[in-house]
């Protein structure tokens, strides 16, 4: 599936997006539920252990199509950094597009391993809602297209620099059709 990276955000277009979000064959089983559970419950066992030899929590979100795009928040805070608007109305322009106008997505918060696990799982929570109400609030996307979930620092995209920026992501993953 194609992934892309969005890091050059003023040249990011609605087709780029689109690009980046179709091609969705089939509908996965996502139960936002169980993956909050099963990283809170991870955390809970697993407690400082090295995020270097973590498995990801949702596997199966890396065979689905999706981009990762750069919003800005204030540090240690779930507010959007106003910079970051311009994108997330690319990411909604991209959703009423003819060719997705029919799928749901999934936003997904990320951070990096600095600080506490719990209070990562936490920040990315809150900061992939508030991408989820942005969506929905500013840019009128139904809120039945999206759902939202955080990983915190339990899904790295870099595992061997668990502090790296790249790892302090928001991803937007197509997860299936409205029913």
């Amino acid at each position: 599936m194609t992934c892309i990276q969005a890091r050059a955000q003023a040249t990011l277009t609605t087709t780029n997006l689109v690009d980046g979000l179709v091609g969705l064959e089939t509908t996965p089983n996502i139960d936002v539920a169980v993956m909050r559970s099963v990283a809170l419950e991870r955390i809970k066992r697993e407690g400082g252990q090295s995020a270097i030899n973590r498995p990801p929590i949702a596997e199966m979100l890396y065979n689905l199509p999706q981009l990762t795009v750069e919003i800005q928040f204030n540090l240690n805070s779930a507010v959007i950094n106003p910079v970051s608007y311009p994108t997330l109305g690319r990411v909604a322009d991209a959703l009423y597009h003819p060719v997705l106008s029919a799928y749901r997505v999934l936003v997904v918060g990320h951070t990096d391993s600095t600080g506490r696990r719990e209070y990562n799982l936490s920040l990315s929570e809150k900061r992939a809602t508030a991408i989820h109400e942005a969506l929905v609030t500013t840019f009128r996307v139904p809120p039945q297209r999206i759902l939202s979930v955080g990983l915190g620092e339990e899904q790295l995209q870099d595992r061997e620099h668990p502090q790296a920026a790249v790892n302090r992501r928001v991803q937007i993953v197509t997860v299936g059709k409205i029913r």
